[in-house]
């Protein structure tokens, strides 16, 4: 936004922002859901228009719009322990986690204003958002600009999957990140998959990728099963189902090959077992052919931030419960209510 520019404030009472009830994150929902009373909608650059408003206790907040959505909430204040615990409220309520955060959140903040003081921006992820804190002062009560948003994963910061089913041009991207090894992983192939598959996949409009997590640790053989997934793929060139095929017997199949102290006879008898040809599988094992191509994906997982398995994006926003296929469409929605804007995505800052 330009900054230059003097809003025209107007105040109103964000009572339905506060509510207790309310059960979703209010970030990405219409303005007009959340507020009241009317507000009046700003000039602002980038196709984007700021609302001030006011809550009950009497903190300022600047609400950000992209589209036809919430896209920010934040302000500037001095940050007493009554600030402190407002802006934690709404926070809480701005993100839906409510009273799961809403304390943390405010510790935090007293714990950490006097260290983050004249640093300049700085920012703290808080589950699927990101919490943004420019602090000033020489002694408490701070002056603190502050905002939180939807952590967004800018498309470029994806690697190009190698394996995915949907048409390329799809307008909504399902990405899967994943340790074959863990439990969850293989709960979500055989229970939640099947969903997406039925009911998003077949839409037309939805494409579904696969990223390598290795986790290792206790997933010790998680590794070269992610490379076995990728020399039957190479085995059987003319077969597209082939590597989800093996993906799943894998999933399956998790018990038996977990703790074998040599898993590798496993995975290249497996593929015959399923109705896949295993040709040339042993030998790109030992040599090691795919382990570039799956470490390369596991740090860009860690990279973007992506620590456990599985981790469900859809576009760029990670989801916070991918075992319900509301959730998709939520983002979705999202999705299609920031397109409105004409502004791009902007890079997260440091």
């Amino acid at each position: 936004m330009n900054q230059s520019r003097r809003p025209i404030a107007i105040l109103i009472a964000l009572t339905l922002l506060l509510a207790p009830t309310w059960a979703a994150a209010q970030i990405g929902l219409p303005l007009t859901e959340m507020v009241a009373v009317a507000a009046l909608q700003l000039e602002a650059a980038d196709d984007e228009t700021a609302t001030l408003a006011r809550t009950e206790a009497g903190t300022e907040l600047r609400l950000v719009e992209r589209g036809s959505a919430l896209a920010r909430v934040g302000g500037e204040a001095v940050f007493d322990e009554e600030t402190i615990a407002d802006v934690a409220r709404v926070i809480a309520a701005a993100t839906g986690y409510f009273d799961a955060i809403e304390e943390p959140v405010a510790g935090y903040l007293r714990q950490n204003l006097p260290s983050l003081a004249g640093i300049g921006p700085s920012a703290v992820g808080v589950e699927s958002f990101r919490l943004s804190l420019d602090v000033s002062g020489t002694a408490a009560p701070y002056r603190v600009v502050w905002s939180v948003a939807l952590t967004e994963v800018p498309e470029q910061t994806f690697l190009p999957a190698r394996h995915a089913i949907g048409p390329d041009d799809a307008r909504y991207v399902i990405r899967e990140f994943s340790d074959l090894q863990c439990p969850f992983c293989a709960r979500f192939a055989e229970q939640v998959f099947p969903a997406i598959e039925a009911t998003l996949l077949a839409r037309g409009d939805v494409r579904f990728e696969y990223h390598h997590l290795v986790l290792g640790g206790r997933f010790a053989n998680s590794g070269l099963a992610a490379e076995a997934t990728e020399c039957v793929a190479d085995a059987n060139p003319d077969d597209a189902t082939a590597f989800w095929s093996y993906l799943d017997a894998l999933f399956e199949r998790q018990q038996a090959w977990s703790a074998l102290a040599d898993p590798a006879p496993f995975f290249v008898g497996l593929p015959l077992e399923i109705g896949l040809a295993n040709d040339g599988v042993d030998a790109c094992l030992d040599a090691r052919t795919h382990l570039e191509t799956v470490q390369a994906s596991t740090e860009r997982a860690a990279q973007i931030g992506v620590r456990g398995t599985p981790t469900v994006f859809v576009g760029p926003y990670q989801l916070r419960d991918f075992t319900d296929v509301e959730s998709y469409l939520e983002a979705m929605a999202r999705i299609d209510a920031f397109s409105e804007a004409a502004a791009a995505v902007a890079t997260p800052e440091d």
